[in-house]
């Protein structure tokens, strides 16, 4: 699995778990912190993280908001729930086909 797929899997599982659906939200920067740390301090994996979450916004899996807070504005981050069984079969398939080379 390259990586663009596997730090999609991660984003996706880490607001699944939160249920982050609809008109829930988390800030955006709480996904960034969950996310490994080579996609946090280096200039590529920065790059590719930023890809996935507009790969994931065009794909209209995620929705993306900017939120006023106590702190200014900041953007939020939630699932798409019209996209719930989309998004089940993608990591469904990802996560078998990933089982099935271990094996």
């Amino acid at each position: 699995m390259n990586d663009i797929d596997s730090l999609k899997i991660q984003i996706l599982q880490k607001l699944i778990r939160g249920s982050v659906w609809g008109g829930k939200h988390t800030p955006l920067y709480f996904i960034k912190k969950g996310i490994p740390m080579n996609y946090r301090n280096t200039h590529k994996g920065q790059k590719i993280f930023e890809m996935v979450i507009q790969e994931l916004s065009n794909a209209t899996w995620i929705t993306i908001v900017s939120k006023r807070t106590g702190r200014g504005s900041e953007e939020h981050i939630s699932l798409n729930q019209k996209m719930i069984g989309e998004i089940y079969r993608y990591l469904e398939e990802k996560t078998k086909n990933e089982t099935m080379k271990l094996m």
